[in-house]
């Protein structure tokens, strides 16, 4: 049976001519073998079917169940969506809207198609070799199964790399070579021992010339109808709602426009240091609301113990600092009544634009930009590159989708996740909206003011808590200013700057009892056999020389080597 704590992680795996006994129980279909311990929020969307010489399997949640039925005349949901990956999958694919993953394995070709959704809601992993395969939604299964069968598999310098500039992976790396991740949007066929990976899906950035109130008018209902349908999926189900909220714009956004649509039976949650704006805010705004509320303080910093729990269930995709207090908030909670975690996921990002200048947004894509750390002075391949229109859609699939989403994978031992800034709709919508419209968050606060005037009468927290509308810039500008301003005073006068949500360096050193531990797994793992000579310099840099955060990219590679590498 599989060990350390497997038990507690969903997910699943399916292999052909492996042996995955140990992680338990299995059943066999079709010449491949498959192991889940799902979470099985939405039994109804959930896809596991065996005929005609095909394994058909879908985990997540789907959208527009009904709709594909009627087009394709199945007779259900299951034998709608094999019919539909038979003839096409690709095409099948792009018309799904929800979160998901899956593959569809035919016996008679000995072929498997492999997939995950247009956004990556759901990750999706695999490995092949000559004709043996796996694909799973967790690295920890995917290791046992390869020690149980003594395949040898190696540490993925190139991910270690990523970890300690980025904080993330820019590309399929893995910390295992030999396992690699599909990309949102991506489809991979196996057989014969090839992987051909190609996208179904790739977000358009083509711009389309419109007016700035038909721009409005056009996110608006865009972003209703991914409300409506994320929101729906809980009440089709008989479940409540489970909302972020904070102090910004984004989940803001979501709680605000899910209650005008009537999804008021909400529980709203947050977390942050006690007293800063986050807290102060999102409290007001549930308070007027009459919505439910939950606040977690981050202040006692005992999340920072949970390292290998963190890397155990995000698959090692990102630091694991990144969800602070996240993780911790959903294990306190009853998930039973609840389906959906409805977050506002790098709303900022695709609403606004993540570069002010337009020929640079719209230019050849460049590596170098938002690293959590300049500390080593790695060099990456320019072929990481390779498929993205411009910096832009490279930023939004890279820093948002495989970095800030990365989280996903956290929150979905617990529940299900969706952001209404990532439905594949709304993102068509927005990225055709002229980019002046875009700049500077002038298409944002236009849309909050014309169609949500209430949502700006609460200070936004990136602008130090000014309210968020245009006619307060140079209040916001002034704020900013003081900010900055105290920022330099505390370096000169090495004084703990608390003004931040989560003001980490300052927590660090005051936690004595944190710092034991961090220093602790440091001395205990840092002899890692695994590490080369190389990477276990660069790590003690890290580590010995680095902020809180560093220290937490460097801790989290010696977890990861030792949750996938050593033996136990």
């Amino acid at each position: 049976m599989m060990n350390r704590g497997m038990e507690q992680i969903h997910g699943f795996l399916a292999a052909r001519n492996m042996d995955i006994s140990c992680l338990g129980q299995y059943v066999e279909m079709n010449g491949c073998r498959q192991y889940h311990n799902l979470l099985c929020k939405f039994p109804g969307d959930q896809v596991l079917l065996e005929e005609e010489g095909q394994v058909s399997f879908l985990d997540g949640y789907v959208h527009n169940k009904k709709e594909m039925i009627t087009q394709i005349g199945g007779k259900d949901w299951m034998h709608a969506f094999a019919d539909a990956m038979r003839r096409d999958p690709e095409q099948c694919l792009q018309k799904l809207r929800g979160g998901f993953c899956g593959y569809v394995y035919h016996d008679n070709e000995s072929r498997l198609l492999a997939y995950t959704d247009q956004t990556s809601v759901k990750a999706l992993y695999y490995y092949v070799e000559g004709e043996r395969w796996m694909v799973s939604d967790c690295l920890a299964y995917m290791t046992e199964v390869l020690r149980e069968n003594a395949v040898k598999y190696d540490l993925n310098d190139t991910a270690v790399k990523y970890m300690m500039t980025y904080g993330y992976m820019l590309d399929g790396s893995t910390f295992v070579r030999q396992i690699r991740r599909l990309l949102p949007g991506q489809i991979v066929s196996i057989a014969g021992g090839t992987a051909d990976v190609r996208r179904y899906y790739t977000i358009c950035d083509q711009e389309v010339k419109m007016s700035e109130k038909e721009a409005v008018e056009k996110v608006d209902a865009a972003f209703r109808e991914a409300v409506r349908r994320e929101f729906e999926k809980d009440r089709e189900y008989g479940y409540r709602h489970l909302v972020d909220l904070s102090g910004g714009l984004d989940s803001r956004m979501v709680c605000w426009v899910a209650h005008d649509l009537g999804y008021t039976d909400q529980l709203n949650v947050a977390y942050s240091k006690s007293g800063y704006l986050d807290d102060k805010i999102s409290r007001r705004i549930a308070g007027d609301l009459k919505h439910e509320y939950l606040f977690k303080p981050l202040d006692d910093l005992k999340w920072m113990y949970d390292l290998e729990q963190i890397i155990k269930k995000n698959n090692g995709a990102a630091l694991y600092s990144g969800i602070t207090g996240g993780a911790r908030l959903l294990g306190m909670l009853n998930m039973e009544q609840f389906g959906i975690e409805h977050t506002g996921m790098i709303g900022d990002a695709v609403l606004s634009t993540f570069y002010h200048d337009k020929n640079f947004n719209y230019g050849k894509p460049r590596l170098g930009l938002h690293r959590y750390s300049e500390r080593l002075a790695y060099e990456f391949e320019d072929t990481v590159m390779e498929g993205y229109s411009c910096q832009e859609m490279f930023a939004i699939y890279t820093r948002g989708i495989l970095g800030a989403q990365s989280s996903y994978r956290i929150r979905q031992h617990y529940v299900e996740t969706a952001s209404p800034f990532m439905d594949v709709d709304f993102l068509d919508t927005v990225f055709s909206i002229p980019f002046d419209y875009r700049n500077g968050h002038h298409l944002y606060l236009m849309w909050i003011k014309e169609k949500y005037p209430g949502a700006a009468r609460y200070g936004w927290e990136k602008w130090g808590g000014v309210k968020p509308m245009e006619s307060h810039i140079f209040l916001r500008k002034m704020k900013t200013t003081q900010r900055l301003l105290w920022q330099m005073v505390c370096n000169v006068m090495k004084i703990k700057n608390r003004d931040s949500m989560n003001p980490l360096d300052a927590w660090y050193l005051e936690d004595k009892e944190v710092q034991k531990f961090c220093e602790s797994y440091y001395a205990e793992h840092i002899g890692q056999a695994v590490l080369s000579e190389s990477i276990r310099k660069d790590i003690a840099v890290m580590f010995q020389q680095g902020n809180a955060a560093e220290k937490s990219m460097a801790l989290t590679v010696l977890a990861a080597a030792e949750l996938y590498f050593e033996q136990k």
